[in-house]
């Protein structure tokens, strides 16, 4: 499947229907069973989705320690599953245990996930690098830590966006 341009804009990728709010998952594995789940049954991402972004996840964690909010970004290395790119996120009820990006060795207790579907290399770089870069802004941080509904959310997120 070829990248339109129209994937390349975060305002196509982020929608309010696929942002939930006050979720409970027993473990990382649950949360990503459901998200990936949640992408399916809207016909974003084939049944094998779910695998490619445990197996990506176990090779190279993606948990984020920052100052205010913690977060992971899953996403799976192969594109294949993606029928149409879309980001979830789900804002967790109690934090769940993610490995540290990089070594993989410290365990995160994300408070929010956003789970990255891409169908093309170069839409999930440039996506992927505007979701990191909001975690390097204190008040993008605020906003998604201070956020309780899918609308404030999706707005903390736009408005905090680098162009």
């Amino acid at each position: 499947m070829t990248e339109s341009p129209v994937e390349l804009d975060i305002d196509s990728l982020l929608d309010e229907s696929l942002v939930f709010c006050d979720i409970s998952a027993a473990d990382r594995t649950d949360l990503l069973t459901r998200l990936c789940h949640e992408a399916h049954n809207r016909g974003l991402v084939t049944e094998g989705y779910l695998e490619a972004v445990l197996d990506r996840e176990k090779q190279y964690p993606t948990g984020l320690e920052t100052n205010i909010i913690r977060v992971a970004v899953p996403h799976a290395l192969d594109k294949s599953h993606v029928l149409r790119s879309a980001i979830l996120v789900a804002k967790l009820k109690e934090p769940v245990l993610f490995k540290e990006m990089g070594e993989g060795e410290i365990d995160v207790p994300a408070e929010i996930v956003f789970l990255l579907a891409m169908n093309g290399p170069k839409v999930q770089l440039k996506i992927l690098q505007k979701i990191v870069g909001l975690f390097t802004k204190e008040k993008a941080l605020r906003a998604l830590k201070l956020a309780s509904t899918p609308s404030e959310i999706v707005r903390g997120i736009k408005e905090n966006l680098d162009d």
